[in-house]
């Protein structure tokens, strides 16, 4: 199924996460919309749901995941 903007998914960390910008390389989500952009600010994912700094620079392993990587289930770019 296709992903679209303003669809939610759920985190790892339990929480909602809004779809806010897609691209061919990955996309934006606003977790915790429902508290405004003051909460946190909007995460860059890959494609396969994974959350990464946007501007980071050696970035600690994550070996099980971080709890703001998304449950893509059968969505796609």
């Amino acid at each position: 199924m296709k992903m679209f903007k303003g669809m939610i998914l759920i985190a790892k960390g339990g929480w909602d996460a809004e779809v806010i910008w897609i691209s061919q390389g990955g996309f934006f989500a606003m977790h915790k919309p429902e508290e405004g952009i003051k909460a946190v600010g909007p995460i860059w994912h890959l494609p396969d749901g994974t959350a990464h700094g946007t501007f980071s620079v050696n970035e600690p392993p994550s070996y099980d995941g971080h709890p703001a990587d998304l449950e893509i289930g059968e969505y796609e770019l």
